[in-house]
Order: structure tokens, then sequence, then C-alpha cells
């Protein structure tokens, strides 16, 4: 039987594995899941994070990095965005049904849009939802967004890699003009649009299919934990290449990393310090750690701090000696 599911969680790790676990169970007839996260950019499953977004921007303001298990290019969410996802058995999958189903809740709303060739929909000629479908082991997931009011200035610091010098084999989204409900409409709401999603899907699909609200007391997903890891984040990257250059402390550190499945493969250091610095212990202690470029560099300043000092001082010393023998 077909069911409305509605998370009550917006922990994006909990939501994406939830839908997984609904995808996995999915039967013959058709379900709706519905769902909205915190802040997160959400990549694809073969996409490198570095490449997608500015790592050191999400941690400083709290968005979090989540990998889903579907490919497709990424995504900033927040509480300003709807999620969709229509489940079903492969052979009774229809997309054309979904999208008429999405067509009829934007109608709803009076929202005109039109359908773009790469599955996403557009008003006055921008993007506010994107799509993208998944099958595995005979079971067919069609997913998607609805920008209402997602925070525009933080979607642009998210999705904007501050890594200029990065070779990756990765999969890298297509970027998109693209527009807030509500800036069409100021009345349109995260709530109008679950309404009129819920109405759509029953004149589609039928009456009498129950809204089933999903929290964490009753749905524990089988892969909750396992994709909050840094193995799965991280560690799913494709293999890159990244030369990036700061200004630290006792010089301007350039740093040449060759990394694999997220891990430091190989690391060179050069730096112009006026100080005799020698990295090459730490860069092979290094080799098979996580890549994380801020600390890398935080690392590097430690290091060569412990080294400075002692230089500093038999430079002193020399050049007391020098003075002595005038």
């Amino acid at each position: 039987m077909s069911h409305i599911y509605i998370s009550e969680e917006t922990d994006p790790y909990f939501n994406v594995a939830a839908e997984y676990q609904l995808f996995s169970e999915a039967e013959e007839d058709v379900s709706l899941f519905l769902w909205q996260n915190e802040p997160a950019v959400i990549f694809g499953r073969n996409q490198n994070v570095y490449a997608e977004c500015d790592v050191s921007y999400l941690k400083q303001a709290g968005i979090l990095p989540v990998r889903r298990f579907s490919g497709g290019g990424a995504v900033y969410q927040d509480l300003g965005n709807l999620n969709f996802t229509f489940f079903a058995k492969e052979h009774c999958a229809d997309p054309d049904t979904f999208l008429s189903v999405i067509k009829q809740a934007m109608d709803l709303i009076g929202v005109e849009c039109a359908f773009s060739g790469r599955n996403d929909l557009l008003c006055q000629g921008k993007k506010f939802s994107g799509h993208a479908y998944f099958v595995d082991n005979g079971n067919y997931l069609y997913h998607g967004t609805i920008m209402v009011n997602v925070d525009m200035d933080r979607l642009s610091g998210a999705l904007s890699p501050s890594l200029l010098k990065l070779q990756s084999k990765g999969i890298a989204s297509v970027r998109s003009r693209v527009i807030n409900l509500s800036q069409v409409n100021s009345l349109i709401t995260i709530d109008a649009v679950k309404v009129s999603m819920i109405k759509a899907f029953r004149n589609v699909y039928g009456k009498n299919h129950p809204v089933i609200f999903v929290d964490r007391s009753i749905l524990q997903p089988e892969h909750w934990a396992m994709i909050q890891e840094k193995d799965w984040i991280f560690g799913e990257a494709p293999r890159f290449s990244i030369r990036e250059e700061r200004k630290l402390s006792f010089g301007l550190v350039s740093l040449s990393v060759d990394a694999e499945n997220g891990r430091i493969q190989r690391l060179k250091i050069h730096t112009d310090s006026l100080y005799s610095l020698d990295f090459t212990t730490f860069e092979r202690e290094w080799v098979g750690a996580f890549f994380e470029i801020n600390e890398l560099f935080h690392h590097i300043e430690k290091y060569a701090s412990a080294s400075v000092p002692f230089i500093c001082y038999n430079q002193h010393i020399r050049s007391e000696g020098k003075d002595n023998e005038n």
C-alpha cells in the first residue's frame, strides 16, 4: 500500500539515511517522502567534496557535509527548502507520473513552471527544483528539492570551492541560476508546498493514502551512523590532486597533495621562510591521513614553530661568535 511519509527530524544525516531505508523497503505501490534539513550541503555518491564546496566555510558557518547514496550534483539545503522522494519497485515506477504530481502541486499554489532538459524545474527562467533518480536491487527512487525561502548568501558561500588549483576525476555539479518561490509570491511557504504536494499525490494515486510522521523514536535507519563518519563523507572522494598556498607565521607555504579515497597519498611542502625547515619527516608521517586542508596547515604551523625557536637560538649564537671575533 502507498504511504505519505513526513519527517519530523531536521538532521540531514537522519533524513538521508531514512530516505535510503524507505527506498530499500519499497513496495509496488508508489510512496512519497517529504523532509527538510538543517543547513547542509548534500553531494552525490561520486563527487569530491573539496571540488564542490568551501569546506572551511562549511565548518565556520555550521553547515554539514553529507554524502548521499545516489548520484547527481551537490545542493545546499536549509529549512527554507523542501525535499521530496517517490519510491516504488522499478517495474512500477513512472517518472512522468511523478513529474505530473509536482506540476499539479505547483499549479495549486499558483506557480507557472517548466521542465528543463536536465530534469530541473524552472520558474521565470530560473531553477527552483532539481531532480535525480536512483535504481538499486529492483527498487526505484525519484527525488528532488523545492526552494521556497533558501538563504541565498549561504548557498553561494557553501557552493563556491575555495581550492582553485584542484584537479579531480569526480563528477562536478552543473551550476544554475536559482530562485526561491517566495520571490515569485511572498505568500508561498514550506507548509503551503507540503499541503499542495500531499493533495496532488492523492489526486494522482488515490485519496486513501495515510500520512505517517517519521522521527527517530519510530525509525532508526540502518546507515544513519555510517554516513556521519569521515570515511563515508570524505573517504569516498575520487582521486584528486591539489595545490594551495597560505601565509603562515614563518613565511609563505606552498602545499602539493595527491589524495585518493580522501586520504593523502603524496605530500610535498615548500616555503620561502628565512629559516631552514626540513619537512621530510612531516610529509612522510601524513601519508595515509585524511586530507583536511585547515588541519594540515595548522599542523604545519605547529611543526615549524617547534623548530624555529631552536633555529633562531643557533643563529643568535653564531651571530655572537662573529661579533666576538671582531
